[in-house]
């Protein structure tokens, strides 16, 4: 999956040609008209401008296309942010590359699994997130590689979480994608544990933090206190959700560690509704009572009717009679009129639902 989602940093432009021209964001819009109200400086306004101008070209070639109307809406957006979000020199590049067919090809490999993963939806504030625990395993343990990570007083060492910890020192079985369908770009953030031994320079700093993160981003720091110091520190740490194979990375002075997988946080899975059948009432209507109104009622705590079935037993005919028999209201009655000369019983069963949970 991620090997497709790379492919458009190379070659979104290919995708262009089979998609229709969609409007840009009203925010870039507003910042490039008025570049003072939105905070920004000239030179950023000339960058927004000429990104609008390379996206709206593309999407214009795009348009003409034979190809775009096979290209659902979803995936002209899809294509659109995608672009937006990227910096204009790689915007500049996939403009002048690409053949259509293959590199087309690769975006809608790439579409299809970003949908599916919703990897849109990881890591932006105000997202929710679960928290999928895993029994805790050993994932990295740089002494079985050889020399600490980096030799110099200050490194940084990215990780793909794509792989088992096999591949970093730890157990094969080790594998935080085992609980998010083994694909890693699910995952939002991952729990950790992290021990520092035998730091190369002391007393110095060991970090961890989303993969291409700048030194003003926030992070999960350990300190290292001494030559022989061992020290054991727990945080979560946000994944990077992009275009790239690595998802975090540690940095800090030179140092071993050793780091346990405790769980991994990512969308929530789609549960179906938890629904029941609630307490039936029913109503005796005949040639005295003749109109009814019967109100659904009888949820079990926590349910709420959303529909409900009307029906009636005894002298159909003589209900049916009634423009249309029973009827359903919007507010779950069974309405109607009995216009027989013998009786019948409305009946009124509501179906409840809740979300599914404790």
């Amino acid at each position: 999956m991620k090997h497709a989602a790379c492919m458009l940093l190379a070659g979104a432009v290919a995708m262009a040609a089979a998609v229709a021209v969609e409007a840009a964001p009203a925010r870039i819009e507003r910042a490039v008209a008025d570049p003072q109200s939105a905070g920004i400086t000239a030179q950023q306004r000339a960058l927004l401008a000429e990104k609008l101008a390379i996206i709206d070209s593309m999407m214009s070639a795009a348009g003409a296309d034979a190809k775009s109307a096979r290209v659902s809406v979803e995936r002209r957006r899809w294509l659109q942010e995608s672009l937006y979000r990227m910096p204009v020199a790689d915007l500049r590049t996939m403009a002048l590359q690409g053949s259509p067919d293959a590199l087309g090809a690769a975006i809608a490999t790439a579409y299809a699994n970003d949908m599916k993963d919703g990897l849109a939806k990881l890591g932006q504030p105000g997202t929710e997130l679960v928290y999928y625990p895993i029994t805790p395993c050993r994932y990295i343990d740089t002494r079985n590689l050889g020399p600490r990570p980096w030799s110099t007083p200050v490194g940084v060492r990215a990780y793909d979480l794509d792989t088992t910890g096999a591949t970093y020192g730890g157990v094969a079985t080790c594998d935080p994608r085992s609980v998010v369908g083994g694909v890693a770009n699910r995952m939002g953030a991952i729990a950790i544990n992290i021990a520092i031994v035998d730091p190369g320079f002391f007393p110095g700093f060991f970090g961890a933090r989303p993969f291409g993160s700048t030194n003003s981003t926030s992070l999960v720091n350990w300190y290292e206190s001494g030559a022989t110091v061992q020290l054991s520190n727990a945080g979560i740490v946000t994944t990077t959700q992009s275009l790239t194979t690595e998802e975090i990375e540690f940095f800090g002075t030179s140092t071993h560690y050793v780091v346990d997988v405790l769980g991994v946080f990512a969308a929530p899975t789609s549960t179906p509704l938890d629904c029941v059948t609630g307490t039936l009432t029913q109503t005796a209507v005949n040639s005295t009572t003749r109109d009814y109104s019967l109100q659904a009622s009888g949820c079990p705590t926590g349910y709420g009717i959303v529909s409900n079935s009307c029906n009636a037993i005894g002298d159909l005919a003589g209900v049916r009679q009634a423009g249309g028999g029973v009827v359903t209201a919007a507010d779950a009655r069974c309405i109607g009129r009995y216009e027989g000369a013998s009786s019948a019983t409305i009946i009124n069963v509501p179906w409840c639902c809740r979300l599914p949970g404790r």
